[in-house]
């Protein structure tokens, strides 16, 4: 099994060689191996005609100059160790990180043990879930749909608006419905 894996890797480089040698061949040996080809032909008495090409084109072909772009400028230079502690706490042009000053409600003991009381548990943490999305979705539709006519303005697709316009308008729907299910929940003022 070993020899014939051996075989195979011979058999392999072998013709790696002989396609090497037809691909780059720069015509040297060749030459030199027809022209003794045709002093032993011309003594026999046959003419062997040489069919030898010159090659005008060098294979394979050479690569494209390439173009020089200027690099834009990036700022000063500055080390690594510098950038680093630059950025230690935060890097100064990204937008600030709003923490959730509310802490979850945790279930009780008592609700952890009373499967019912549990299950209320839950239907009440997914009521808020529901309420807030009614409320994040209030305040984000009437901002969507200034960003989709500041969109029109400038040029954007005419597709690409009617996408958002939908999104929007299911957007509404949908904060609509939960709040026609749920009148318990109080609107915010726009």
């Amino acid at each position: 099994m070993m020899r014939r894996a051996w075989l195979w890797v011979v058999l392999l480089a072998l013709g790696l060689l002989l396609l090497a040698r037809l691909l780059f061949d720069d015509g040297s040996a060749p030459q030199a191996a027809d022209h003794n080809l045709t002093a032993v032909s011309s003594q026999s008495g046959t003419q062997l005609s040489q069919q030898h090409s010159t090659k005008t084109a060098s294979w394979p072909p050479p690569f494209p100059e390439p173009k020089r772009v200027p690099l834009l400028d990036t700022g000063p230079a500055m080390p690594a160790a510098q950038s680093l502690a630059a950025t230690r706490y935060g890097d100064p042009r990204s937008p600030p990180i709003e923490r959730n000053t509310q802490r979850p409600l945790q279930p009780t003991r008592e609700e952890l043990a009373d499967p019912q009381a549990y299950q209320r548990y839950e239907a009440n943490q997914h009521q808020q879930l529901l309420a807030s999305f009614a409320d994040a979705a209030q305040q984000e539709v009437p901002r969507l749909l200034s960003d989709i006519e500041r969109g029109r303005q400038s040029g954007i697709d005419p597709v690409a608006i009617a996408k958002m316009e939908e999104k929007a308008r299911r957007l509404a729907a949908l904060e609509q419905e939960l709040r026609q299910q749920h009148p318990e929940w109080k609107r915010t003022q726009r």
